[in-house]
């Protein structure tokens, strides 16, 4: 009986486990069992495209449009937290005001304290808001840094810091550089315009004098943002600027002290005696008190 034959005649478990491959190889007789052979898979690769240039410029296009969106209303929104952040600044220079013509500032009121006691020089009180000269607050050193989002004299969208330095009062000596100068108190408190020879002339600052019942006057421009290179521009130093009025002649009549800064979406913050904080694109045409000024020579 032949082997094939033989094979066939056996349990198909027997064949599973006696005779597991018969093949035709090189003329040898071999057999195999099928049954217990597994078919073998062919592994599928599966191959994932490249981006089209087509859909590359689909999706640049999008975030290209999104983008145009999203940033002017994220710059719009950081523009109101500066602007937030000025006011509070200036309200804070503010009650640091009042109280320093009430006589009740903690650290004294510097060479006023040789005037009468409801009398003080408004230079003064710029030394104690940006503590210098006789408020100086650094100690043994000859000069120190004031820095934006900590000082209140800084506006937030200004300079990121000035230098202050120590023996001096508020004047481009004491602080600098005078183009980073972002406030300027209203110059009418500084020098006011006194008639002299049929003239009207600016006051010397140590002829004029604040009385406390400016407190009595809350629509008054007390403190504003300035710019600081316009005034050295101009020759003037940043710390005072006052604008000219409607039909009044006098020193202030031309302008050249009137220096507002537009740094808050082309509007001008503008603090009052009274404690609140303004804004406008022409603060010199509001219908505020502009014409109030310090006494001079009493």
């Amino acid at each position: 009986m032949s082997p094939q034959a033989r094979v066939h005649r056996l349990h198909p478990l027997t064949v599973t486990k006696e005779a597991r491959r018969w093949t035709f190889c090189r003329g040898v007789s071999h057999f195999e069992d099928h049954r217990s052979v597994k078919p073998r898979r062919r592994a599928v690769r599966h191959t994932r495209g490249a981006f089209t240039l087509l859909e590359t410029l689909v999706v640049v296009s999008l975030i290209t449009l999104l983008l145009s969106i999203l940033l002017p209303a994220l710059s719009a929104v950081r523009g109101q937290m500066i602007m937030l952040k000025c006011s509070s600044n200036l309200r804070t220079t503010v009650f640091k005001f009042q109280l320093f013509a009430e006589n009740e500032n903690p650290e004294g009121r510097g060479d006023s304290s040789q005037l009468a006691r409801r009398v003080f020089f408004i230079n003064d009180f710029m030394d104690s808001a940006y503590r210098i000269d006789e408020f100086w607050d650094a100690g043994t050193l000859p000069a120190a840094a004031l820095l934006s989002g900590k000082d209140a004299m800084l506006c937030p969208a200004g300079a990121a810091q000035l230098t202050k330095r120590r023996g001096f009062p508020c004047g481009s000596a004491a602080l600098g550089p005078a183009e980073d100068v972002s406030l300027a108190a209203n110059m009418r408190f500084y020098r006011g315009a006194v008639e002299f020879m049929g003239n009207f002339v600016l006051a010397p600052a140590a002829a004029t004098h604040v009385r406390q019942d400016v407190l009595s006057h809350p629509y008054v421009p007390l403190i504003l943002d300035v710019d600081g290179r316009e005034a050295v521009a101009r020759g003037l130093e940043p710390f005072y600027t006052a604008p000219p009025l409607r039909g009044a002649d006098g020193p202030y009549a031309s302008g050249r002290y009137w220096m507002p800064s537009k740094r808050h979406g082309g509007k001008t913050n503008v603090a009052f005696v009274g404690g609140h904080v303004l804004s406008s694109v022409r603060p010199e045409s509001e219908s505020w008190d502009w014409k109030y000024q310090a006494e001079v020579g009493r």
